[in-house]
């Protein structure tokens, strides 16, 4: 029986999507007490379904492989670009670099996802409160040392934790509290987008792939077969080129389809199925996402842009290595910034590769096609980047490569 009146944890979780109940289920696993806040009610609704390979690992060692192999999510063995003209770049597989199961993840129902990796964090001993919202971060002088959270009618609660952790996606509790997050303003985009059954798949292994249609503006679509036959379909571009004649997102998401004739070829025979979402300003960061007993991962400390699928990979990866991090400052009983910040260092290293990549891709006088041509040695590389195996790993030939087709911007971090 979890006790629902207890006050004081080892760790708590602000937010209990897949970065949170990842963290909290390693440092349960260790002997930490850990208890995970959400504000909504399970299964919930959320956007950014597609894995990439390299969250193999973390998945494994969470325990989470044999369901997902069990379930009816669509495999996905590749990536591919296709031109406004409809010329389509040869698919990046990703057992080009990668044998055996590690070479195919999933597109993923995040709804069930999201479930999923939140049941086997209780299975692990983690406590889980729904439907309760953290109010304000409580700190002694500079250092985090609990929360007060609400629940319903009920009165206001303080939780005391030796490690606050914010893992509120794009509410980034802390970095609001603290007025840490900040645009990107050399990233400007927004996205718009919605859900069709019946749309065009292609065959054997290809069924399952990401497709990528690059549109005017050096915008594009995204394209991602989910289960019972719907696949998500989304635009990203500017702000200025989507909003030009009208806010509003239905009217600008339909125009946009329209527009784009190998996706609307692909949606001929499909039935728009759900409502049309969107975001008006996609790319933020925390100047910080460490200090004194708190830290912040996944969407809560910085999210730039869905185009390589990397939103769900940073989560689980920045997830275990700050796990390591605040299993190592309890023990040490050194709940320092430096103690928990000290995996940021090798992880935004890696997000800087991405960072890289998203900023060649935006440049018109790119393409992965003429890449892949002038650099063979470095298409390896390349499907690295797209398989997320960036982390902790030397980059630096594959990135002057890059910097030769197109400028490298400045660094993030």
């Amino acid at each position: 029986m979890i006790d629902q009146t207890r006050s004081s944890y080892d760790v708590v979780v602000i937010g209990g999507g897949p970065a949170g109940t990842a963290l909290a289920t390693f440092l349960q696993r260790q002997g930490h007490t850990c208890l995970v806040l959400e504000g909504s009610t399970f299964p919930r609704y959320h956007i950014g379904e597609s894995l990439i390979p390299h969250t193999y690992g973390t998945l494994d060692r969470l325990g989470l492989l044999p369901l997902l192999r069990e379930s009816h999510f669509p495999v996905k063995h590749s990536v591919r670009f296709v031109s406004p003209s409809g010329q389509e770049a040869d698919p990046f597989y990703f057992s080009e670099t990668i044998e055996g199961e590690r070479s195919r993840t999933w597109q993923v129902e995040r709804s069930e996802f999201d479930q999923i990796c939140l049941d086997n964090a209780i299975r692990s001993g983690v406590e889980v409160r729904m439907e309760t919202r953290v109010r304000e971060v409580l700190f002694e002088g500079e250092q985090a040392v609990g929360v007060v959270a609400h629940r319903g009618d009920d009165p206001d609660t303080e939780i005391r934790g030796k490690v606050i952790v914010d893992s509120s996606g794009r509410a980034t509790v802390i970095g609001k509290q603290l007025g840490l997050r900040e645009e990107i303003p050399n990233l400007r985009k927004a996205s718009i987008w919605s859900y069709y059954r019946g749309g065009q798949r292609l065959a054997g292994i290809d069924a399952g792939e990401t497709t990528v249609f690059t549109i005017a503006d050096r915008g594009w679509f995204w394209y991602i077969p989910l289960p019972n036959d719907v696949v998500s379909v989304g635009i990203v571009a500017s702000p200025e080129y989507l909003f030009d004649q009208t806010s509003h997102f239905e009217e600008v998401f339909l125009r946009e389809v329209d527009r784009c004739g190998p996706l609307a070829q692909r949606l001929q025979n499909a039935e728009r199925v759900d409502g049309v979402r969107g975001i008006r300003r996609l790319a933020y960061l925390n100047r910080q996402v460490a200090g004194d007993g708190w830290l912040m991962i996944g969407d809560a400390a910085g999210f730039l842009d869905p185009i390589y699928s990397s939103g769900l990979f940073l989560a689980l990866a920045s997830a275990e290595l700050a796990a390591g991090c605040v299993h190592a400052a309890l023990e040490k009983d050194d709940v320092s910034a430096g103690e928990l910040g000290a995996f940021t260092g090798a992880l935004w290293n890696g997000v800087d590769v991405v960072w890289r990549l998203i900023k060649a891709y935006y440049d018109p006088a790119f393409s992965f096609r003429d890449f892949a041509a002038r650099f063979p040695e470095h298409r390896p590389a390349l499907i690295d980047c797209l398989i997320g195996d960036v982390v902790g790993k030397d980059m630096s030939a594959f990135l002057e490569a890059l910097a030769e087709m197109t400028p490298p911007p400045a660094r993030l971090k």
